[in-house]
């Protein structure tokens, strides 16, 4: 019978793999944990942005962070230009968010109306019946996000409501063909026009976060352990 290796050859493929596979579930855990740190600091902000008097635009428009903020004003919708935010789920029904340009001094505003459910057919869009005079809105200012995973549909043509699969606020300044402002306005709870608004700007809480990281730590620890078992289980075979 053949004699054993006095020293068995290092594993060091398997070494590398489960050397990388920690390091990359600890930097998600990290990851993780930076955004629950994130999330708690923008909760913190919204909660005392909250108690802010309203701001106009003018005064809006200066700061250099323009989220969250309590914010009014005056100006008439434009009525013939609505556009339809697809796929928003609201209770576990989906529907779309209203979105309509409202004509100010400075400029366009798009003021989110709030959500209404889907008709049974798709090419059957919701219409809508909203007043054209010069009123004061309020709400939250908000500044959207393009998601470059998003394929947009909406095409330039006359038909409206005009249905996005995203806020690009660059893109509906096309459709409308005038000045629209780099903010949303989420129009209060309590504003008498609209549709169902439940607005959270924070859609995940620091909570989920921490679980999640916790999770990816947990996991790179798993891997170290089993690694570790296994090669003394190989050790003690290559011993006998």
């Amino acid at each position: 019978m053949a004699n054993r290796p006095d020293n068995p050859k290092h594993p060091y493929f398997a070494t590398f793999f489960i050397l990388l596979a920690v390091i990359i579930l600890c930097s998600l855990g990290v990851w993780q944990l930076q955004r629950a740190h994130y999330k708690e600091a923008r909760i913190q902000q919204i909660e005392q942005r909250k108690t802010s008097n309203p701001l106009n635009i003018e005064d809006l428009l200066a700061r250099q962070d323009k989220r969250d903020l309590p914010l009014q004003f005056k100006g008439k919708m434009l009525v013939n230009k609505v556009f339809l935010l697809d796929n928003r789920i609201e209770n576990g029904q989906v529907g779309y968010q209203v979105l309509i340009p409202v004509r100010t001094e400075f400029g366009d505003v798009m003021v989110n109306l709030g959500w209404v459910k889907a008709g049974q057919y798709r090419d059957q869009l919701p219409r809508f019946d909203l007043p054209a005079y010069e009123q004061v809105f309020y709400g939250t200012s908000s500044v959207p996000t393009v998601n470059p995973m998003v394929t947009e549909t909406a095409q330039m043509d006359d038909k409206w409501p005009m249905l996005l699969q995203s806020i690009d606020l660059t893109l509906i300044a096309k459709f409308t063909g005038t000045q629209v402002l780099p903010v949303v306005l989420q129009l209060d709870p309590e504003f008498p026009i609209g549709f169902t608004r439940n607005w959270v700007a924070v859609v995940m809480a620091p909570e989920k976060h921490y679980a999640y990281a916790m999770q990816w730590f947990g996991l790179a620890i798993a891997c170290a352990v089993i690694y570790i078992v296994a090669l003394r289980k190989r050790k003690v075979r290559k011993d006998v």
